[in-house]
């Protein structure tokens, strides 16, 4: 576990309950400072933790202790719930203003409306506004309120994916200047590699990752918490002697980055087929001394491997 540098909350034999089986079951977390993603797929249990660390719902089993510090008149925390949360009866700027801080800037509520696009929806109420602009507005309510910590579900979830990178990137910005930890979830490795320090991953209730960004990306300690973070080809012990890969009884995830496919005539491995998608290439390979398949991830900035052409996998930097 990744210890906090300012613990905000303390989870201890944690366990929520579900129909018929538990949403969420921590044994022990620690939550502090920083950007910390909670990831994982739909029903992993993501939304159940947050709700806990806002007090929406509370535990069937075991003890959520808060300890956020309170400075002033700032609020120790702000929630922006998965629904957005907005007010029926409030125009986009009442949003806002309602919530702003008394020391805020002056021009703060037009600075957030220009962040996220909604000059022109300033007097809109939130039945007039698409999912997208919803999205938005509970965004910068979120951020309106200069609170310690944010804790956002799934924040910009039905932004325009043209937009999506620029509006995170405002929300990130504006949380470093106003000195504000943000606590988010998500289901899109990505967005948790370009904007969190810390994972904490999640499968069916449980934690299967919890530590640096970057660490768990290079050298996660399951297949699990690989995928959780995004493509990996993950050799199991026996599989990486037979594909040559390793010299002795080890498994490992190889990032699609980190995966060189080398033509060698005397290689073990026969190229099937290979397609280009993106970025990365997707290549199927028999492996030669029985017959064993399966497809690689690798980047395509390589010449495309042929049918029946003999290769060699290797580690980059290995």
């Amino acid at each position: 576990m990744t210890p906090a540098t300012s613990t905000f909350w303390e989870l201890r034999d944690v366990r929520l309950d579900g129909d018929r089986q538990p949403r969420l079951w921590v044994d022990h977390l620690e939550i502090g400072d920083g950007h910390t993603a909670i990831l994982g797929p739909s029903g992993a249990g993501k939304t159940s933790l947050l709700n806990l660390l806002v007090a929406y719902e509370h535990t069937d089993l075991g003890q959520v202790h808060c300890h956020i510090p309170r400075s002033g008149t700032r609020l120790p925390l702000f929630w922006v719930p998965s629904d957005g949360g907005l007010w029926p009866q409030a125009s986009v700027a009442e949003h806002l203003r309602s919530v702003l801080p008394p020391e805020s800037s002056p021009d703060r509520t037009g600075i957030l409306l220009e962040m996220f696009d909604l000059v022109e929806r300033t007097d809109a109420r939130p039945a007039e506004l698409s999912a997208g602009e919803s999205s938005r507005l509970s965004t910068a309510r979120g951020l309106a309120a200069g609170a310690r910590v944010l804790v956002a579900d799934e924040p910009l979830v039905h932004v325009d994916p043209a937009r999506l990178a620029c509006y995170w990137s405002e929300m990130i910005e504006d949380c470093h200047r106003e000195n504000t930890s943000l606590i988010f979830s998500t289901h899109a490795p990505e967005q948790a590699l370009r904007h969190a320090d810390r994972v904490i991953g999640l499968c069916e209730g449980r934690m299967i990752a919890d530590g640096n960004t970057q660490e768990l990306y290079r050298t996660p300690p399951s297949r699990e918490a690989a995928e959780c973070l995004g493509p990996v080809n993950w050799f199991t012990a026996e599989q990486a002697l037979a594909w040559e890969l390793a010299t002795e009884e080890t498994e490992f995830g190889i990032r699609p980055r980190d995966l060189l496919v080398i033509p060698d005539e005397s290689g073990p491995v026969e190229v099937v087929s290979s397609r280009e998608v993106g970025a990365t290439r997707e290549t199927r390979l028999r492996l030669l001394s029985n017959q064993a398949s399966r497809t690689v991830t690798h980047l395509a900035d390589t010449p495309a491997p042929v049918e029946h052409q003999r290769i060699r996998l290797k580690r980059r930097n290995v």
